[in-house]
């Protein structure tokens, strides 16, 4: 079986782990957010094919030295099977697995915690859960599927969050993006879907890397720490029980 790989890291050190491991990067991604780095694996394009062989062999190449296999993107969840081939091969090794994705597929999330394949999850929620800001900053309403249907979807996810918390780790992320998703109403509103979920929420700085899908976004300065830290001050004024950190230069 093939998938569409954009890259792998074999030895990396993992943000949602202790430990080095592995990064598998899946190509192709239901989101075209402006501010995205990893633009040129957002298509599901010939050159990226790779046989689930070659994948597996990235994993037992560091085997003793990594604990964890991380799936990102892209988005790791639209290649569902090969998602959970990979996932049960490496769980089999003996590692930790950990995903990360922008939520709009429960349906892998839910294969793979059934499965007992899920030990960390990142789950990045772009912006708060109403139509006009979410559509303007994700861009991925389509023909077959609209905005409404989207954000049900992470929904869904947030529920099968809650449903296992006990057993899972998982880290929200959000990243600040001047003249984007900045103010704290918008702000406020993540926190509120997010209200009640034993997890990390970590308030991400937008860097100017030159490199992301708008590039109109490269001239923008990233948001202070301060201003971070001040919005991090008004989430947990409402919602006192959120765990919250900053992740700035």
């Amino acid at each position: 079986m093939q998938a569409y790989i954009g890259d792998i890291t074999p030895l990396s050190e993992g943000e949602l782990s202790n430990n080095a491991c592995t990064v598998i990067l899946f190509a192709g991604c239901d989101f075209c957010c402006p501010y995205c780095y990893s633009k040129d694996i957002l298509d599901f394009k010939e050159e990226f094919l790779k046989d689930l062989k070659e994948v597996k062999n990235e994993i037992i190449k560091n085997f003793g030295s990594i604990g964890t296999v991380i799936f990102s993107g892209g988005e790791p969840c639209l290649q569902r099977q090969a998602l959970l081939i990979l996932a049960r091969f490496a769980k089999k090794q003996g590692l930790n697995i950990g995903i990360e994705t922008n939520g709009s597929r429960p349906y892998s999330i839910k294969s793979l915690i059934n499965e007992n394949l899920l030990d960390f999850i990142a789950l990045d929620i772009k912006a708060p859960l109403k139509k006009d800001i979410f559509d303007k900053v994700t861009k991925s309403r389509t023909f077959f599927k609209t905005t409404d249907e989207i954000m049900d979807n992470i929904r869904q996810t947030l529920k099968l969050l809650k449903e296992n918390q006990d057993k899972i780790q998982i880290e929200i992320r959000t990243t600040v993006v001047p003249g984007l998703i900045f103010r704290k109403e918008d702000i406020l509103g993540i926190a509120k879907e997010i209200n009640g979920l034993k997890c990390r929420w970590v308030l991400q700085q937008f860097i100017d890397k030159k490199g992301t899908a708008d590039p109109n976004l490269n001239k923008l300065e990233s948001p202070r720490k301060g201003f971070l830290e001040d919005l991090k001050q008004v989430c947990q004024k409402k919602y006192s029980k959120l765990r919250i950190d900053i992740k700035a230069l």
